[in-house]
């Protein structure tokens, strides 16, 4: 008994429905087997009617309070009453920026999360860009202040110079593209 049938015969009801005879594990012809199923094809469902997602409290899909880039909605809210408000935005900057300059103060990757800060409240992409970069222009203010007098000396230091500033206001902007995100 050959188990697949060569001239495309359906083979009655041993066939699944490519026309291939349903073998069981010793190789006979199994009449009471389910028809295999060919890669790609779904398997019939036997359980009857799809069980009710409102009767049944463990099919209900988890009710979430992320927004659509996975922020909380309280956060969303809150930024974009933030963006809106005038009198809160400008709060809201002056915080960022002075929270910014904290970290800075005690390390490089500060300027990184002052630009996230004062990006986050800016009210487009655009600005967010702008006032990044003015807050980097706002710390290496304050550290030149902080030099003193050696300030003249380190001036003269091209290569080294040229880093900081670049750093100063490059990393901040770097930070604040996390404003095309939120």
């Amino acid at each position: 008994m050959t188990p697949t049938s060569d001239d495309g015969d359906s083979g009655g009801q041993n066939a699944d429905r490519d026309g291939n005879a349903v073998v069981n594990g010793n190789g006979d012809v199994d009449a009471d087997a389910e028809p295999r199923h060919s890669l790609g094809s779904e398997p019939d469902r036997k359980s009857g009617p799809e069980p009710d997602p409102e009767s049944d409290p463990e099919l209900e899909p988890p009710t979430s309070t992320l927004g659509g880039d996975g922020i909380p909605a309280s956060v969303e809210q809150e930024l974009a009453s933030i963006r809106t408000t005038p009198r809160r935005r400008a709060s809201a900057l002056v915080l960022a920026a002075g929270l910014g300059v904290v970290f800075a103060w005690h390390h490089w990757i500060g300027l990184v999360v002052g630009g996230a800060l004062v990006g986050l409240v800016s009210t487009t992409f655009r600005r967010a860009l702008v006032t990044a970069a003015g807050f980097g222009i706002v710390v290496l203010g304050l550290f030149v202040i902080s030099l003193g007098g050696a300030t003249a000396q380190v001036l003269e230091m091209a290569p080294i110079v040229y880093l900081t500033v670049g750093a100063a206001i490059g990393l901040p902007v770097f930070g604040s593209l996390l404003r095309g995100i939120v």
